[in-house]
């Protein structure tokens, strides 16, 4: 039977690891906005659902949405230079093009997927 009230499935961002981080950022140089967060940090909370909306937005997207958890990748944090959080990164072909730290708007992360897309192919 049809459900009206079925709610649709999300798509969220995603969870990345060193290996994850690796293959589909610096590898295969996808365009991606990565957000370096803690489960303890309250602005990282506020932000989680921002960057969450974000993914689901734009799913259809060769375009990385995704956290990387400061307390268990400490490598990944490390090799960015994070010492505050919420910390987010945009690469482009591997590399960061932009680092901002703090709470970003939703208008500021659709524009930075914007500026992502106009520059990638």
């Amino acid at each position: 039977m049809f459900n009206i009230f079925k709610k649709k499935k999300r798509t969220k961002a995603r969870i990345l690891e060193i290996s994850s981080f690796q293959d589909e950022i610096v590898e295969k140089k996808r365009p991606a906005l990565v957000t370096f967060s803690a489960a303890w940090c309250g602005a990282c909370k506020m932000q989680k659902p921002l960057i969450n909306d974000l993914a689901d937005h734009h799913r259809d997207k060769n375009l990385v949405i995704g956290f990387v958890d400061i307390d268990s990748q400490t490598e990944l944090s490390r090799q960015f230079a994070v010492q505050s959080i919420p910390t987010t990164l945009v690469f482009k072909d591997g590399e960061v093009i932009f680092r901002k730290t703090g709470l970003l708007s939703r208008g500021n992360l659709e524009n930075l997927v914007q500026e992502i897309n106009k520059t990638s192919p």
